[in-house]
């Protein structure tokens, strides 16, 4: 059980971050609106001590992921960051603030609709490469003679034109490469400088400057727009030199998988040269259904996988490389009750039983005609075995084709894109009755049941059955759920929608930090009244990095021992790997060629100079196998540049599967990724120690890559610290033994091969 002994996170070895998410709605937020999202100068106090929904037993309790088992080695609850906080003698404030927003792109209402149209063209131009000004200017000329005079009753098209131009030329903005500022040089480190950027656009600068009224005690480490999605990370003034290494990467995975209405962006920073931390925003794929969940699951993998942000590490994504990883955004996971589902089920076989009647011969594809809209209706083939929800979207997917209007995923002002697939009335055209289910999670909602709405949980489903971000954990919502709800103040659900927690935060950290990581504050912000989601907010407490005492490599120096003598310190991290093997890897290759995988293993250390010279050392190659075991034990030697200062608590030893290629680049399998110091936790590493002092380690870890699991590895780790002249003692139980070198063209080409090649 945990304690509530009083946590003291007010020094330097604790890094308060404030994690801040808001699907904006396509609607400007008011600086009321945004003053109730993001606290006044990162103050932590007013938020912690104020908050109707706290972090307590139950929440820690009920929490997914690896954090659930860690919580109760901390020792640690809110209450006692509470008592802590309390007891200092200033406010404090939050040392990193990040704001993950989605659907934040808003045009000028003031503006008049021809104003609003010739500007949303050219930045459609501008963002595809055209430079036809004139001819865009001739086009709006001519839409312009062309609107009829207004009359009572009438829709001006012009209006609707201009919006849809407004909002396809704000999905546009990103859609090949960030629009990014970063803080590299000491002439753009106040906020200012990096936030009036007036050619990004009217919404740009108006939630910059709410930014800037809002946290004046605040350095941008970097703003990020793709589309309609925005990242901030903001630093403290007090702390922004501590900053480095800041790298920044995105991924569509919107309409055909290059809209920016749909993805992802991460940053990655390192802090005080010890501890890296990512943080990630996205937008998931929307609606309700097993085919959008399981889309919902292949967008993080495939924002995880497409944006990469350290060049150094490009073989392993984010969640791998970073010692702490936070990620929010609109996830767009809904909350499903088994009864209803059934009977959707019961409905779905029904509706497909009575499209068999329409099928007619085997391969022969027949419309489904209803009135005069017969051939906007889907085709119906032998091979369709798709569920409800994907049929209605491919009705709208094939009226949008049919030039069918009121169906434009991009419509302007509606917020959430479920509304933007319907007509003026907001509801999708032929989606079946939500009525049951949502009546079922509003009354869980007035009778405050949130054990309930969460058991329904879509995103605590996947995390549990590790169909996606395994490895992160996520607080249980004790709270009303964020969507779909009025704009306006409190909870007010729009029926067509099912209440659900598509507003989320989650973390995780590398192995052996996960107590390193504390969450205090959890809460949704209700009075946000200008969108139709409810933004979210989360506070945490982030132990650092430091270093084990520093030995030096260097011969000239020594290290006075027990015995009084002076010792020369030249000893080195020593691995043997060995009985290495992996079992149910993924098939990487054609079938055509065998469909099977060539895999071999890569190890990768952080920091870099331990291992890398040249290239990674690695494995030999065993070909055509998905089960691959290593006759060889694999010798490894980290070189003491990497440990001037000592070895850092964060430091890293990875094992990252390859399938090799002969025809084209190696495809990484994945990683697994080992914490340094506790390979060596029982070496004295000062210099002073025995060389008999060997440690073993047994490894059975999942392979990772994308936070999805492929596969097992195992192997056993035999560590040392030694001398060279030890060396050769510390190998001589060992058979076949190799010492690991980079993996040479002519070794992939004997191992695919099976030729000898001189």
């Amino acid at each position: 059980m945990m304690n509530n002994s009083i946590l003291d996170i007010s020094g330097d070895d604790y890094l308060k971050v404030l994690v801040c998410s808001a699907n904006v709605g396509n609607a400007e937020p008011t600086p009321t609106s945004f003053s109730a999202w993001v606290p006044y100068d990162g103050e932590i106090n007013g938020p912690l001590t104020n908050t109707p929904y706290p972090v307590g037993q139950d929440e820690i309790n009920l929490s997914v992921g690896p954090y659930a088992a860690a919580a109760n080695c901390n020792g640690n609850s809110q209450e006692g960051i509470v008592q802590s906080l309390a007891t200092t003698n200033e406010k404090q404030k939050f040392d990193i603030i990040v704001l993950g927003m989605q659907e934040a792109a808003f045009v000028n209402k003031q503006k008049k609709d021809k104003e609003l149209l010739d500007t949303s063209i050219d930045s459609i131009s501008n963002n595809v490469g055209g430079d036809d000004t004139a001819s865009s200017n001739n086009n709006n000329n001519n839409i312009a003679a062309l609107s009829p005079p207004k009359s009572k009753g009438f829709k001006n098209p012009l209006k609707k034109g201009a919006k849809k131009a407004a909002k396809a030329g704000m999905v546009m903005r990103g859609i090949s490469a960030n629009q990014t500022y970063k803080r590299d040089t000491a002439s753009m480190r106040n906020i200012t400088g990096a936030l009036t950027v007036d050619v990004l656009g009217y919404d740009n600068n108006k939630l910059n400057n709410l930014i800037k009224t809002t946290l004046p005690s605040y350095e941008m480490v970097t703003s990020s727009l793709r589309g309609e999605m925005r990242l901030f990370v903001l630093a403290h003034s007090t702390l922004a030199e501590d900053i480095s290494e800041v790298y920044v990467g995105a991924e569509n995975t919107g309409i055909g998988s290059i809209m920016a209405n749909k993805g992802g962006i991460i940053v990655t920073f390192v802090l005080r040269d010890m501890t890296r931390f990512s943080f990630m925003t996205c937008h998931l794929e929307a609606h309700e259904g097993m085919t959008h969940y399981t889309n919902r699951n292949k967008n993080l993998a495939e924002i995880l996988g497409g944006a990469k942000t350290d060049p150094v590490y490009n073989m392993q994504d984010a969640t791998i490389t970073s010692h702490h990883m936070f990620l929010c955004g609109d996830l767009n996971y809904r909350i499903k009750f088994s009864e209803y589902e059934a009977k959707k089920k019961k409905r779905s076989r029904a509706k497909k039983a009575l499209k068999m009647s329409f099928r007619g011969p085997a391969g022969l594809k027949m419309s489904v005609n209803k009135g005069s809209q017969g051939l906007m209706k889907r085709s119906v083939s032998m091979e369709s075995e798709k569920d409800e929800e994907a049929v209605e979207e491919e009705v709208v997917a094939n009226k949008n084709a049919m030039g069918g209007e009121g169906d434009s995923p991009t419509k302007m002002g509606g917020g959430d894109e479920e509304e933007a697939a319907a007509g003026e009335g907001g509801e999708k055209k032929d989606e079946p009755a939500n009525g049951s289910h949502f009546d079922q999670a509003k009354a869980l909602v007035k009778a405050e049941d949130w054990k309930a709405l969460n058991g329904g949980d879509e995103l605590a489903v996947a995390l549990k059955q590790k169909e996606c971000l395994v490895g992160f954990s996520t607080l249980p919502c004790h709270w009303p759920p964020t969507f779909k709800v009025a704009r306006g103040e409190g909870y007010q659900y729009n029926e067509k929608r099912t209440p659900s927690y598509t507003d989320r935060i989650l973390w995780k950290s590398a192995e052996g930090m996960t107590n390193n990581v504390i969450p205090f504050l959890y809460e949704p912000c209700p009075d946000f009244i200008t969108s139709d989601h409810k933004p979210i907010r989360g506070g945490f407490a982030v132990k650092l990095n430091k270093c084990r005492p520093p030995h030096n490599q260097n011969l000239s120096n020594s290290v006075i021992t027990q015995d009084g003598k002076d010792h020369p310190v030249e000893q080195q991290i020593q691995i043997l790997v060995s009985d290495m093997k992996c079992t149910n890897l993924p098939i990487m290759d054609n079938e055509l060629i065998g469909g099977l995988s060539d895999p071999y293993v890569k190890f990768v250390s952080s920091p870099k100079e331990l291992l890398y010279s040249k290239a990674w050392p690695s494995s030999s190659i065993i070909t055509k196998s998905l089960n691959p075991v290593w006759n060889e034990n694999y010798h490894l030697t980290m070189d003491g540049n990497g440990m001037e200062n000592g070895l850092a608590e964060g430091a890293m030893f990875m094992l990252t599967v390859v399938d090799y290629d002969a025809t084209s680049g190696d495809d990484v399998i994945g990683t697994v990724a080992l914490n340094l110091n506790e390979l060596v936790s029982e070496l004295d590493l000062s210099g002073a120690g025995s060389s008999d002092e060997v440690q073993e380690t047994h490894i059975s870890r999942p392979i990772l890559r994308n936070g999805q699991e492929y596969g097992m590895l195992e192997c056993k780790l035999k560590t040392a610290f030694l001398a060279p002249k030890e060396v050769k003692s510390f190998l001589s139980g060992a058979k076949h033994v190799k010492t690991a070198t980079k993996t040479s063209w002519k070794s992939k080409m004997q191992a695919f091969t099976g030729l000898a090649i001189s």
